[in-house]
């Protein structure tokens, strides 16, 4: 077993490589990166011809509280505020909690930082840093075959170029962020632990309730895709 996660890291080190250099000299990157936001919606439910690209006040309360974890995603993209970042990492236990499911249950990106000025292992606590990477390995299935059907959805008037470089790019991040995830449930935890020891405490049968519904919705999500 031991040998077979070394031989996995050094694959998931190498794909980590050829993905950042390849999305950094690319210009497709932005374009990309709106495709996968639209894709948190389409993890949840909605698409990008309803909540994606509606107000909040056209949707009604259940549509709102589905898609939240959506619009917070894509709310956190949009700015890049170290003061945000540093809001982010005294925000209180229960935010954390809301942060942790968010990103881990809808975004296919690997994140080690929210935001400028907000690392995931000093934001978190010990305990969201563990909701955070188990709920993002548990759900990396469903929000993989999410983003690879968004490549061929017509509104994104992807090239066929597009297309098959944002589905390499998609099984990139998946692989790549798994290492992540599965390295950083122990180091991130150890250090938010250092940093939020009470929030820490706070956060932990909470936490523990919510890894099992984080798989529970890991395997829901899939009835999404219809």
């Amino acid at each position: 077993m031991e040998k077979i996660y070394e031989n996995f890291s050094k694959i998931a080190i190498v794909i980590t490589l050829i993905l950042y250099a390849w999305t950094s000299f690319s210009n497709l990157d932005e374009k990309y990166q709106t495709k996968v936001l639209l894709s948190t919606f389409s993890v949840l439910g909605e698409n990008q011809n309803s909540s994606a690209l509606t107000s909040m006040s056209q949707m009604n309360n259940d549509q709102i509280e589905n898609s939240s974890k959506a619009f917070f995603i894509m709310y956190m993209d949009t700015f890049n505020s170290g003061a945000l970042g540093k809001e982010m990492r005294q925000t209180d236990a229960k935010s954390k909690r809301t942060i942790a499911l968010a990103y881990g249950e809808t975004d296919l990106r690997y994140h080690l930082k929210f935001i400028k000025g907000a690392w995931v292992p000093v934001t978190l606590d010990l305990s969201t840093n563990v909701l955070y990477n188990f709920s993002y390995i548990v759900n990396t299935p469903s929000k993989l075959i999410h983003n690879l059907k968004m490549n061929f959805n017509e509104t994104l008037q992807l090239t066929n170029f597009e297309r098959m470089t944002f589905i390499i790019w998609d099984v990139l991040h998946a692989i790549s962020g798994i290492w992540f995830a599965s390295f950083m449930i122990f180091l991130g935890s150890i250090i938010g632990l250092l940093f939020h020891p009470i929030q820490s405490l706070l956060n932990f049968f909470p936490s523990l309730w919510l890894i099992i519904t984080t798989i529970w919705e890991g395997i829901s999500n899939f009835k999404n895709l219809g």
